[in-house]
């Protein structure tokens, strides 16, 4: 029964994996990179089962640590990092709400402080390692960083999950603001295509683990257990397959409608930027294009 159900969700987990290289091949722009490492580290934690998924079909129990620290750290580090990098990508849609010139002015790097979050796991797993290279397990999680710091990291994710949320809904605030109403359905599809996918299945894949790391589901037997742990990693597999589709082809919407609402265009805020820095005009009519008027 659990090899079935093992089946099921590396099925699941692999389905999605071509549409997320055929995304990263596609993607430009600081956005889109940002989307397109997203992407990457969607696939990198859909792959994160194949190791266990190999261990348990050939019954091998025998794998020293250092074995399973190899062949896992960076897939779940990834995993990991899909978490921090959508409060990136919504931090990101704020900034260049509130303030339009966002885009044109920001740089490649601003997201770097956010890996901090998967650096901190790989620095656990070395720490584990360490201790006991050797120790015989079956490539678990919390063999990799221990039970308690596998409910710390996911109760992490959790808060970076709601932080995301709390940051479209600032969105919405602002769009709603706005006095353009037939520009505010393309803002607000977009928004709430990523905040349904977020909510419906990150969301309840977190409160999933996290209700089966209280103990909340001890009560059921073990098979029980088995199928409640399957349907949570399908559902979040599918909802991740979903998501980086949703979020590209909503990028390319949303910032359409950015532009018009706001009024601003990018390559108009470039070409006053690099204008006024290498060959400024003496003549301050030419500095200004017409449709950043009223910025």
């Amino acid at each position: 029964m659990l090899t079935l159900l093992f089946s099921i969700n590396v099925l699941t987990d692999l389905i999605g994996i071509p549409f997320f290289f055929l995304l990263v091949y596609k993607l430009h722009g600081t956005c889109h990179k940002l989307i397109g490492i997203y992407a990457i580290c969607c696939v990198l934690a859909k792959v994160q089962i194949i190791p266990p998924y190999f261990i348990m079909i050939t019954k091998i129990n025998n794998i020293p640590l250092w074995l399973c620290a190899l062949t896992d750290t960076i897939p779940i580090a990834g995993s990991f990092n899909i978490y921090s990098l959508m409060v990136v990508i919504a931090v990101d849609r704020i900034l260049s709400i509130y303030f339009p010139i966002w885009y044109s002015a920001r740089g490649d790097s601003f997201h770097f402080p956010f890996i901090l979050f998967p650096l901190i796991f790989i620095i656990f797993v070395i720490i584990n390692v360490l201790q006991d290279p050797f120790r015989q397990n079956i490539c678990y999680l919390n063999d990799l960083i221990t039970t308690n710091n596998v409910s710390n990291f996911r109760f992490i994710c959790l808060i970076l999950n709601w932080t995301t949320v709390f940051c479209y809904i600032l969105l919405i605030i602002k769009i709603f603001i706005e006095n353009k109403k037939g520009l505010k359905m393309d803002l607000y599809k977009s928004l709430f295509l990523i905040m349904g996918i977020q909510l419906g299945g990150w969301m309840f894949s977190l409160l999933g683990y996290n209700l089966t790391n209280n103990g909340v589901f001890n009560n059921f037997n073990e098979n029980t257990n088995d199928i409640l742990g399957t349907i949570i990693n399908c559902i979040s597999s599918l909802s991740s397959t979903c998501e980086v589709p949703a979020i590209f082809l909503s990028s390319s919407k949303h910032f359409e409608a950015l532009k018009k609402m706001f009024g601003y265009e990018t390559s108009s805020v470039y070409y006053l930027t690099t204008r006024n820095r290498i060959s400024p005009d003496n003549n301050k009519n030419n500095l200004i294009p017409n449709n950043l008027q009223n910025i």
